[in-house]
């Protein structure tokens, strides 16, 4: 569909990783030339107005496909095939970017919706697949690619984010502040992307321009709680929803405890396909408190 119109109906799969290709480039080429006031791209650098672009990819959903092109290409089947023919179509967009010298002043976020499914081998030891709340469920590929705007370059991370980190982050980087009033869960992270520190930011304002924006939350820590965790410790942890709604798991740091059928601590650092439960009262404790109180304050 384009504009609410239907262009094509039961499209070879195989042709829409680069359709979808073709219609990004086009429209970001419109933008940049509007913005710039000519019908045709300019070689000479000038200014344009900011554009955000969402381009979610029908591929590797099923049903599969692939171009002839792409089809054999690579040692994994019809899903290695459909990995590739994405990987060179994202390419071509970081080479429009290049071509269109926005590149330096373009942020370039690739990301997954959930966990895969088969495609594991001994060495990646995590379980479970979309729909559940395994990690093999719930971790996903992210790279941030911005090298003009101070992202930094070649760099892995192990702190722990979700898609609602976007919002505030990307603003912060654009040098928009949240309007007041809008409460948001999401954490600004921009100061890790740019490596002015290597942990989740404090919720500070001289660190980055939306860091505060979590404590926009209405907050009131139970008293049995107190001593227990922080503020802090609450907004960084993670809650876990199973795919019928039910609240399934809760994750701090490097620790996670699931709900059902009955309590079990992991260390996902020692063991992230959660097959050795540990026995460690006080964290149980902690991150159970954490439940209580996000059940708690989900009701009001």
């Amino acid at each position: 569909m384009r504009n609410g119109k239907v262009v094509r109906r039961n499209p070879d799969p195989g042709t829409l990783t680069e359709l979808y290709t073709e219609e990004a480039i086009a429209w970001i080429e419109d933008r940049v030339s509007a913005g710039r006031g000519n019908s045709q791209i300019s070689s000479g650098k000038k200014p344009h107005k900011p554009f955000f672009l969402y381009l979610p990819h029908t591929m590797l959903h099923h049903p599969l496909g692939v171009s002839q092109e792409f089809e054999g290409r690579s040692k994994w089947g019809l899903y290695g095939d459909a990995i590739q023919e994405l990987d060179f179509h994202v390419g071509r967009i970081v080479d429009t970017l290049e071509r269109l010298e926005i590149d330096d002043e373009t942020i370039l976020v690739y990301t997954s919706d959930n966990g895969r499914r088969g495609g594991r081998n001994k060495q990646q030891p995590i379980r479970g697949a979309k729909l559940t709340t395994f990690e093999g469920g719930l971790r996903v590929p992210c790279i941030v690619y911005g090298p003009g705007v101070n992202i930094q370059e070649g760099v892995e991370s192990s702190v722990v984010s979700h898609a609602m980190d976007w919002y505030p982050t990307l603003a912060s980087l654009a040098g928009i502040s949240i309007p007041k009033g809008v409460v948001l869960d999401g954490r600004d992270l921009s100061a890790l992307l740019i490596g002015q520190t290597d942990t989740i930011p404090a919720f500070a304002r001289q660190v980055s321009l939306n860091a505060e924006i979590p404590l926009r939350r209405q907050f009131h820590l139970d008293r049995e709680w107190e001593n227990v965790f922080t503020r802090e410790e609450y907004l960084n942890a993670f809650f876990y929803h199973g795919s019928q709604g039910a609240l399934a798991a809760v994750r701090s740091g490097k620790w996670k405890l699931t709900l059902n059928p009955s309590l079990q601590l992991y260390d996902l650092e020692k063991d992230p396909g959660e097959h050795l439960p540990v026995e460690n009262w006080q964290i149980k404790t902690k991150l159970r408190g954490m439940v209580i109180q996000f059940q708690r304050e989900m009701r009001k």
